[in-house]
């Protein structure tokens, strides 16, 4: 199994970003974790015997603030992996919830300040199981170039990959 291009997509130089990291050809052994284990924290050990030997950290946390007039307003999130400033999310759930991790990978690049691993962001990733109705491959390049890029200025480089599975 390896990224081909009828079931990926690259915005703003995302694969390019991701080879010359030398990322993109980890990608398989990441989509093989989630696909084998699945997604969540009850999962994390598992998945950690694939992740660790390619030194991809999971669930790496990210703090957005807002300062108010009588506090400052905080949401924390994570992502579910991160290397070499590669964010990388798995969806296998719903688009509205990839369109989320989307936001916060924009979000965390323009303004990387509450961001643990203390690194600039350099690229986003979004895998999705071939077998999911939501998210799709299509589904998230059209709502990227039609509303987040064209109505909120996404610019994050994104690599997504719609991954093939036994199911």
């Amino acid at each position: 199994m390896e990224p081909v291009p009828s079931q990926t997509w690259s915005y703003r130089g995302a694969r390019e970003i991701l080879e010359e990291k030398g990322v993109l050809e980890e990608l398989p052994i990441i989509a093989e974790a989630y696909d084998e284990y699945g997604g969540g924290n009850q999962n994390l050990a598992d998945r950690r015997e694939l992740l660790q030997p390619i030194d991809w950290e999971q669930e790496v946390t990210v703090r957005f603030e807002a300062p108010n007039t009588n506090e400052t307003i905080s949401r924390r999130a994570n992502f579910d992996a991160y290397k070499s400033g590669v964010l990388l999310e798995h969806e296998r759930g719903e688009q509205m919830r990839a369109n989320w991790h989307l936001m916060k990978m924009e979000a965390t690049y323009r303004d990387p300040r509450g961001f643990a691993a203390g690194d600039d962001v350099s690229a986003g990733v979004l895998l999705i199981p071939d077998y999911v109705n939501f998210p799709t491959l299509d589904r998230t390049k059209n709502d990227v170039q039609a509303v987040l890029g064209n109505y909120f200025g996404f610019s994050i480089p994104l690599f997504v990959w719609e991954y093939p599975t036994g199911d």
